[in-house]
């Protein structure tokens, strides 16, 4: 029979993936130099103007990862202000009225972009030099499905250089190691995004260890691409938008790494995102990873979770509806008692198994969590039940008994 535990606490809820790839007409090029002055830049531009002569780019400067818009001409590309600057013009609190801040004035060829940045208002000139170091498509990327929630394609030089050049070399690592004997891990912080998010810094198989970190890199580096977004709004937003220019709740995010054993590792990310909108995006998100084979854990390897659909997040199969219907009459019957440690909750496994998303909890349980609900049913995003690893020995697969060792 299948015993089960509720949280004792509500996780804080949330929901925003940003991959930072451009959706402008592809292809794009990629510069890196320096603008003199003001240091190193990374800039990316459409390839060829826009039939009518319209080129749009962005840039950042490292430090800060935050993308200015630039939309001109070949021979001149504009950058606006920030929307404070603008807000300000536009309540008569400054004199900043005009609608570009800065001019790049140049030239363009195979090997890069040379010419003179321009202040709009003071008229204050800088020499930039930028030379090419890559070139790519915008279409749409594949994405691939993990168990109910999506994952998005890979940010590397190849197909996303230039959000790859904004991640790579800041975050490092910050804190004490966590774990005991053979496994731990690290948080790792990107100083320009604030939140932390888990790297292993030990395991017995050194290529799982650099697999399994790679994917925790490429989650860390995608959620401060998100971050950065909402700061890049700045250039983008009207000033009405009161969040626009802030990291956008995401510095508030809670990443916690809920198990932790020589075969698996549950990440879970959860907050309040909001770069503005009608309502802020909640979200509650398990990420298991398989430290036997140093990938994304498919649930199927330890029993029998889920069967293929024909699009979109796999369907629960008959064994996990089975485990979720007891679940379901065992929290119903506390609910009747009045008995469970979160009544704000009552009812939400009912939007199981559409919104249902496992991982793993100490001291040694399957979690079952409610994910990816709309803006309201946040109120059920989160654990609702632990069934002990115990519990499921009826339902194992042959071999399924090394990814629940507690040791």
């Amino acid at each position: 029979m299948l015993r089960l535990s509720t949280r004792l606490s509500f996780p804080l809820a949330g929901a925003l993936m940003t991959l930072a790839v451009a959706t402008q007409a592809a292809p794009l090029v990629v510069y890196t130099g320096t603008l003199q002055g003001a240091g190193e830049v990374v800039m990316e531009l459409d390839a060829r103007a826009a039939a009518n002569g319209l080129l749009t780019g962005r840039y950042f400067y490292p430090k800060s990862g935050v993308d200015i818009p630039l939309k001109g001409s070949e021979q001149a590309l504009a950058e606006p202000p920030p929307n404070w600057k603008r807000e300000q013009a536009r309540t008569g609190q400054g004199n900043d009225a005009a609608p570009t801040a800065a001019v790049w004035q140049g030239t363009r060829d195979a090997q890069g972009f040379r010419g003179t940045w321009t202040d709009a208002r003071s008229g204050k000139q800088r020499a930039f030099d930028l030379r090419v170091v890559g070139q790519y498509d915008t279409k749409s990327l594949p994405t691939g499905v993990n168990d109910g929630i999506a994952t998005l394609p890979e940010i590397n030089a190849g197909q996303a250089p230039y959000d790859t050049l904004k991640m790579s070399g800041h975050a490092e690592p910050v804190g004490e190691e966590i774990g005991s004997g053979a496994v731990a891990y690290r948080m790792w912080r990107d100083p320009r995004t604030h939140f932390l998010y888990p790297r292993l810094s030990r395991h017995p198989d050194e290529q799982v260890r650099e697999r399994v970190n790679h994917l925790l890199e490429q989650r860390h580096w995608r959620k401060s691409l998100g971050a950065l977004q909402c700061m890049g709004e700045a250039y983008t937003a009207n000033g009405d938008i009161p969040n626009a220019g802030t990291l956008g709740n995401f510095d508030d995010e809670v990443i916690t790494v809920t198990w932790l054993s020589r075969a698996l590792m549950t990440v879970t990310e959860s907050g309040s995102l909001d770069c503005g909108g009608a309502h802020p995006s909640n979200h509650f998100e398990p990420y298991t990873y398989d430290l036997l084979r140093g990938e994304y854990l498919d649930w199927n390897r330890i029993f029998d979770a889920y069967v293929p659909a024909d699009s979109g997040r796999p369907k629960a199969s008959p064994t996990l509806t089975g485990i979720t219907a007891t679940v379901q009459r065992t929290l119903a019957s506390a609910e009747a008692e009045g008995n469970t440690q979160d009544p704000s909750k009552d009812g939400c496994s009912g939007l199981w198994p559409d919104y249902l998303v496992l991982g793993t909890q100490a001291p040694g349980a399957l979690s079952l969590s409610v994910s990816g609900v709309g803006h309201a049913s946040g109120i059920c995003l989160g654990t609702l039940a632990l069934v002990p690893f115990v519990d499921l020995a009826p339902y194992l697969k042959p071999g399924a008994q090394a990814y629940l060792a507690t040791d």
